[in-house]
């Protein structure tokens, strides 16, 4: 019997390893085009978010950009390291930006809800400057934590799977006499 040809033998694939910097490049690049929008639109580009938060939509706004940003984003970097994606990266991907947007939501209305309860003056003002702030630490954290949450696991369960592939070393005690 022969061996068989190193040709027909499957390549083992990869799995993708995240790297924190792939997630802070895309966050760099979406702080850039969010401050370069409230530069050059100072007026209509707050007035739209306003206008999307005051309708209902802007969680489900959120949910679908932070998702598709980190959909991307991990797809390309599956594809630059040519490595396969795994169950444990897509279930991250999918539940984390939903469940932060969710949360940030319910700190949004309250902070909102302070802002109203308080009698201050130019209330509209003070009202859009807090949706512009929480909308844009949603997409920041929406892109990031999940990445982060990933890439921990993934030192996880690295850490484990060497501890398992060590062979268990013997504890051997030496008494010495004195």
């Amino acid at each position: 019997m022969s061996a068989p040809a190193p040709a027909l033998a499957k390549a083992p694939q990869r799995i993708v390893t995240v790297r924190l910097a792939d997630a802070a490049l895309a966050v760099s690049w979406l702080s850039l085009g969010f401050g370069l929008l409230l530069v050059f639109f100072p007026v209509s580009f707050p007035r739209i978010i306003q206008n999307i938060w005051l309708h209902g939509h802007l969680t489900v706004v959120m949910m679908v950009i932070t998702l598709s940003i980190d959909v991307c984003l991990y797809v390309r970097i599956a594809y630059r390291l040519s490595a396969r994606p795994t169950v444990l990266a897509a279930v991250c991907l999918g539940s984390l930006p939903m469940v932060l947007t969710v949360g940030l939501t319910f700190c949004l209305q309250s902070a909102v809800d302070y802002t109203l309860s308080a009698d201050l003056p130019n209330l509209q003002a003070r009202l859009g400057e807090e949706i512009l702030a929480h909308t844009y630490l949603e997409l920041v954290s929406g892109i990031f934590l999940p990445f982060l949450a990933l890439r921990l696991l993934q030192q996880f369960r690295a850490a484990k799977s060497s501890r398992e592939a060590r062979p268990p070393s013997r504890n051997t005690v030496s008494v010495s006499s004195y």
